[in-house]
Protein backbone atom coordinates (compact mmCIF):
# COMPACT_ATOMS: atom_id res chain seq x y z
CA UNK A 1 0.00 0.00 0.00
CA UNK A 2 1.33 3.43 -0.91
CA UNK A 3 2.57 5.80 1.76
CA UNK A 4 0.31 8.79 2.36
CA UNK A 5 1.57 12.00 0.70
CA UNK A 6 4.20 9.93 -1.15
CA UNK A 7 3.91 12.09 -4.29
CA UNK A 8 4.50 15.30 -2.38
CA UNK A 9 6.83 14.66 0.57
CA UNK A 10 10.04 12.60 0.55
CA UNK A 11 11.31 10.49 3.45
CA UNK A 12 14.71 8.81 3.76
CA UNK A 13 14.82 5.47 1.96
CA UNK A 14 17.58 4.04 4.15
CA UNK A 15 17.32 4.51 7.89
CA UNK A 16 18.66 3.09 11.11
CA UNK A 17 16.77 0.84 13.49
CA UNK A 18 14.21 1.95 16.05
CA UNK A 19 14.00 -0.48 18.97
CA UNK A 20 10.93 -0.13 21.19
CA UNK A 21 10.55 -1.23 24.79
CA UNK A 22 7.05 -2.54 25.45
CA UNK A 23 5.33 -3.62 28.64
CA UNK A 24 1.70 -2.70 28.23
CA UNK A 25 -0.03 -4.41 25.29
CA UNK A 26 -2.28 -7.41 25.14
CA UNK A 27 -2.72 -9.19 21.79
CA UNK A 28 -5.34 -6.74 20.48
CA UNK A 29 -3.34 -3.70 21.53
CA UNK A 30 -0.16 -5.16 20.05
CA UNK A 31 -1.92 -5.84 16.75
CA UNK A 32 -3.39 -2.35 16.54
CA UNK A 33 -0.10 -0.65 17.46
CA UNK A 34 1.90 -2.82 15.04
CA UNK A 35 -0.48 -2.00 12.18
CA UNK A 36 0.26 1.70 12.75
CA UNK A 37 4.04 1.44 13.22
CA UNK A 38 4.93 -1.31 10.71
CA UNK A 39 7.83 -0.06 8.64
CA UNK A 40 8.84 2.42 11.36
CA UNK A 41 9.52 0.28 14.43
CA UNK A 42 12.01 -2.49 13.64
CA UNK A 43 12.39 -4.37 16.92
CA UNK A 44 10.09 -4.54 19.92
CA UNK A 45 11.60 -5.70 23.18
CA UNK A 46 9.36 -7.32 25.77
CA UNK A 47 11.28 -5.40 28.33
CA UNK A 48 12.86 -6.12 31.71
CA UNK A 49 11.79 -9.58 32.85
CA UNK A 50 8.11 -9.01 32.07
CA UNK A 51 7.86 -11.93 29.63
CA UNK A 52 7.88 -14.29 32.64
CA UNK A 53 4.67 -12.72 33.97
CA UNK A 54 2.42 -13.43 30.97
CA UNK A 55 0.02 -16.25 30.36
CA UNK A 56 1.93 -18.23 27.75
CA UNK A 57 -0.83 -18.18 25.15
CA UNK A 58 -1.28 -14.42 25.49
CA UNK A 59 2.46 -13.93 25.02
CA UNK A 60 2.46 -16.13 21.91
CA UNK A 61 -0.43 -14.12 20.42
CA UNK A 62 1.33 -10.85 21.15
CA UNK A 63 4.59 -11.98 19.58
CA UNK A 64 2.70 -13.25 16.52
CA UNK A 65 1.08 -9.81 16.08
CA UNK A 66 4.52 -8.20 15.93
CA UNK A 67 5.91 -10.80 13.54
CA UNK A 68 2.89 -10.51 11.24
CA UNK A 69 3.61 -6.76 10.95
CA UNK A 70 7.30 -7.37 10.18
CA UNK A 71 8.44 -6.09 13.59
CA UNK A 72 10.96 -8.42 15.18
CA UNK A 73 10.19 -9.45 18.78
CA UNK A 74 13.11 -9.48 21.21
CA UNK A 75 13.39 -10.96 24.67
CA UNK A 76 14.79 -8.52 27.23
CA UNK A 77 18.27 -8.93 28.66
CA UNK A 78 17.17 -8.81 32.29
CA UNK A 79 15.04 -11.93 31.86
CA UNK A 80 18.05 -13.86 30.58
CA UNK A 81 20.15 -12.60 33.49
CA UNK A 82 17.49 -13.88 35.92
CA UNK A 83 17.33 -17.19 34.01
CA UNK A 84 21.09 -17.54 34.55
CA UNK A 85 20.59 -16.93 38.26
CA UNK A 86 17.83 -19.53 38.44
CA UNK A 87 19.87 -22.05 36.45
CA UNK A 88 22.98 -21.39 38.53
CA UNK A 89 25.17 -20.52 35.56
CA UNK A 90 25.42 -19.80 31.84
CA UNK A 91 26.81 -22.99 30.32
CA UNK A 92 25.22 -24.54 27.25
CA UNK A 93 23.90 -27.40 29.37
CA UNK A 94 22.15 -25.01 31.74
CA UNK A 95 20.81 -22.47 29.23
CA UNK A 96 19.86 -24.38 26.05
CA UNK A 97 16.36 -25.25 27.28
CA UNK A 98 15.61 -21.61 28.12
CA UNK A 99 16.86 -20.40 24.74
CA UNK A 100 14.97 -23.05 22.79
CA UNK A 101 11.78 -22.21 24.68
CA UNK A 102 12.21 -18.48 23.90
CA UNK A 103 12.62 -19.38 20.22
CA UNK A 104 9.53 -21.61 20.32
CA UNK A 105 7.44 -18.71 21.65
CA UNK A 106 8.25 -16.77 18.49
CA UNK A 107 11.08 -14.51 19.63
CA UNK A 108 13.53 -13.81 16.81
CA UNK A 109 16.01 -11.71 18.82
CA UNK A 110 17.54 -11.78 22.26
CA UNK A 111 19.29 -9.06 24.18
CA UNK A 112 22.38 -10.36 25.96
CA UNK A 113 23.44 -8.20 28.88
CA UNK A 114 25.22 -8.37 32.20
CA UNK A 115 23.76 -5.13 33.46
CA UNK A 116 22.99 -6.52 36.90
CA UNK A 117 24.70 -9.89 37.35
CA UNK A 118 28.39 -10.67 36.99
CA UNK A 119 29.52 -12.43 33.85
CA UNK A 120 33.28 -12.66 33.18
CA UNK A 121 34.20 -10.66 30.10
CA UNK A 122 35.87 -13.69 28.55
CA UNK A 123 32.56 -15.64 28.73
CA UNK A 124 30.48 -13.12 26.77
CA UNK A 125 31.37 -14.69 23.44
CA UNK A 126 30.39 -18.15 24.67
CA UNK A 127 26.92 -16.89 25.62
CA UNK A 128 26.46 -14.95 22.38
CA UNK A 129 27.33 -18.03 20.31
CA UNK A 130 24.98 -20.16 22.42
CA UNK A 131 22.10 -17.79 21.63
CA UNK A 132 22.94 -17.84 17.92
CA UNK A 133 23.05 -21.65 17.93
CA UNK A 134 19.51 -21.61 19.39
CA UNK A 135 18.35 -19.71 16.30
CA UNK A 136 18.18 -16.24 17.86
CA UNK A 137 19.79 -13.07 16.59
CA UNK A 138 21.76 -11.33 19.32
CA UNK A 139 21.90 -7.67 20.21
CA UNK A 140 24.32 -7.39 23.11
CA UNK A 141 24.64 -4.58 25.60
CA UNK A 142 27.70 -3.04 27.19
CA UNK A 143 26.97 -1.25 30.44
CA UNK A 144 25.68 -1.65 33.96
CA UNK A 145 22.30 -0.73 35.43
CA UNK A 146 23.99 0.77 38.50
CA UNK A 147 25.43 4.17 37.45
CA UNK A 148 28.35 3.78 39.88
CA UNK A 149 29.35 0.46 38.34
CA UNK A 150 28.76 1.76 34.83
CA UNK A 151 31.02 4.76 35.48
CA UNK A 152 33.90 2.37 36.18
CA UNK A 153 33.85 1.15 32.56
CA UNK A 154 36.34 3.24 30.63
CA UNK A 155 35.72 4.30 27.05
CA UNK A 156 38.56 2.03 25.98
CA UNK A 157 36.98 -0.92 27.78
CA UNK A 158 33.58 -0.25 26.19
CA UNK A 159 35.19 -0.24 22.77
CA UNK A 160 37.05 -3.47 23.53
CA UNK A 161 33.86 -5.24 24.67
CA UNK A 162 31.77 -3.86 21.81
CA UNK A 163 34.28 -4.98 19.18
CA UNK A 164 34.60 -8.42 20.74
CA UNK A 165 30.81 -8.88 20.90
CA UNK A 166 30.54 -8.00 17.21
CA UNK A 167 33.34 -10.44 16.36
CA UNK A 168 31.49 -13.13 18.31
CA UNK A 169 28.31 -12.64 16.30
CA UNK A 170 26.23 -9.83 17.81
CA UNK A 171 24.23 -7.98 15.16
CA UNK A 172 24.92 -4.75 17.01
CA UNK A 173 25.82 -3.52 20.49
CA UNK A 174 23.67 -1.35 22.75
CA UNK A 175 25.07 1.49 24.81
CA UNK A 176 23.22 1.35 28.13
CA UNK A 177 20.99 4.27 29.14
CA UNK A 178 18.11 2.41 30.81
CA UNK A 179 14.48 3.45 30.48
CA UNK A 180 15.05 6.86 32.04
CA UNK A 181 18.05 7.86 29.91
CA UNK A 182 19.77 9.97 32.57
CA UNK A 183 23.06 9.74 34.43
CA UNK A 184 24.36 6.58 32.80
CA UNK A 185 26.35 5.53 29.76
CA UNK A 186 26.73 8.49 27.40
CA UNK A 187 23.79 10.33 28.98
CA UNK A 188 24.40 13.09 31.52
CA UNK A 189 22.41 13.52 34.70
CA UNK A 190 20.25 16.06 32.90
CA UNK A 191 19.68 13.69 29.97
CA UNK A 192 22.05 15.50 27.62
CA UNK A 193 24.11 13.34 25.23
CA UNK A 194 27.86 13.23 25.85
CA UNK A 195 28.94 13.38 22.22
CA UNK A 196 32.61 13.59 23.17
CA UNK A 197 32.40 9.97 24.29
CA UNK A 198 29.73 8.81 21.86
CA UNK A 199 31.71 10.07 18.85
CA UNK A 200 34.71 8.03 19.99
CA UNK A 201 32.61 4.87 20.41
CA UNK A 202 30.94 5.25 17.03
CA UNK A 203 34.22 6.06 15.28
CA UNK A 204 35.67 2.87 16.77
CA UNK A 205 32.86 0.39 16.07
CA UNK A 206 30.75 2.05 13.36
CA UNK A 207 27.36 3.74 13.37
CA UNK A 208 25.56 0.74 11.88
CA UNK A 209 26.94 -1.51 14.64
CA UNK A 210 25.87 0.74 17.52
CA UNK A 211 22.44 1.11 19.11
CA UNK A 212 22.09 4.15 21.34
CA UNK A 213 19.48 3.89 24.05
CA UNK A 214 17.74 7.27 23.77
CA UNK A 215 14.28 7.27 25.35
CA UNK A 216 13.93 11.07 25.43
CA UNK A 217 12.83 13.19 22.47
CA UNK A 218 15.66 15.71 22.92
CA UNK A 219 18.19 12.86 22.84
CA UNK A 220 16.68 11.42 19.68
CA UNK A 221 16.67 14.86 18.07
CA UNK A 222 20.33 15.61 18.76
CA UNK A 223 21.43 12.10 17.74
CA UNK A 224 19.64 12.30 14.38
CA UNK A 225 20.90 15.82 13.77
CA UNK A 226 24.48 14.71 14.43
CA UNK A 227 24.54 11.32 12.71
CA UNK A 228 21.61 11.51 10.30
CA UNK A 229 18.72 9.09 9.79
CA UNK A 230 21.09 6.09 9.79
CA UNK A 231 21.52 6.21 13.57
CA UNK A 232 20.08 3.27 15.55
CA UNK A 233 18.14 4.23 18.68
CA UNK A 234 16.66 2.09 21.41
CA UNK A 235 14.34 2.23 24.42
CA UNK A 236 11.75 4.22 22.50
CA UNK A 237 8.31 4.06 24.10
CA UNK A 238 5.51 2.64 21.89
CA UNK A 239 3.66 5.96 21.94
CA UNK A 240 6.78 7.78 20.68
CA UNK A 241 7.62 5.74 17.57
CA UNK A 242 6.00 8.06 15.06
CA UNK A 243 7.53 11.05 16.83
CA UNK A 244 11.02 9.51 16.57
CA UNK A 245 10.47 8.51 12.94
CA UNK A 246 9.35 12.07 12.17
CA UNK A 247 12.52 13.44 13.75
CA UNK A 248 14.79 11.21 11.64
CA UNK A 249 12.80 12.03 8.49
CA UNK A 250 12.95 15.80 8.90
CA UNK A 251 9.20 15.90 9.46
CA UNK A 252 9.38 17.88 12.70
CA UNK A 253 10.34 21.52 13.02
CA UNK A 254 13.28 20.49 15.22
CA UNK A 255 15.09 18.65 12.42
CA UNK A 256 13.78 20.03 9.11
CA UNK A 257 16.72 22.33 8.44
CA UNK A 258 19.34 19.78 9.56
CA UNK A 259 17.99 16.75 7.70
CA UNK A 260 16.63 18.53 4.60
CA UNK A 261 19.58 20.85 4.01
CA UNK A 262 19.55 20.96 0.23
CA UNK A 263 15.81 21.53 -0.05
CA UNK A 264 16.03 24.09 2.76
CA UNK A 265 18.86 26.03 1.11
CA UNK A 266 17.27 26.03 -2.34
CA UNK A 267 13.82 27.01 -1.13
CA UNK A 268 15.04 29.90 1.02
CA UNK A 269 17.45 31.15 -1.63
CA UNK A 270 14.61 31.17 -4.15
CA UNK A 271 12.44 33.09 -1.67
CA UNK A 272 15.22 35.57 -0.85
CA UNK A 273 14.67 34.73 2.80
CA UNK A 274 16.24 36.75 5.66
CA UNK A 275 19.68 35.75 6.94
CA UNK A 276 18.28 33.91 9.96
CA UNK A 277 17.04 31.19 7.59
CA UNK A 278 20.53 30.51 6.25
CA UNK A 279 22.29 27.34 7.37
Amino acid sequence: MARAFEKFVTVPGKTGIIMVIEKEFGPAGAKDWASLTAGLADIVKVTFGTAALYNEQILRQKIAAYEDAGIRPMIGGTLTEVAMLCAGGYTRELMTGYLQYAKSLGFTHIEFSDGTIYVPDEKRGQIIKMCIDAGLKVISEVGKKDPKKDALITTEKRIELMKKDLEDGSDMVIIEAREGGKGIGVMGKDGSVNFDELDVLIDAVGLKNTMIEAPDKSQQQTIYMRYGPGANIGNVQPRDVLSAAALRSGLRGDTISALRKEDWRKYHADQNAPDEYKI
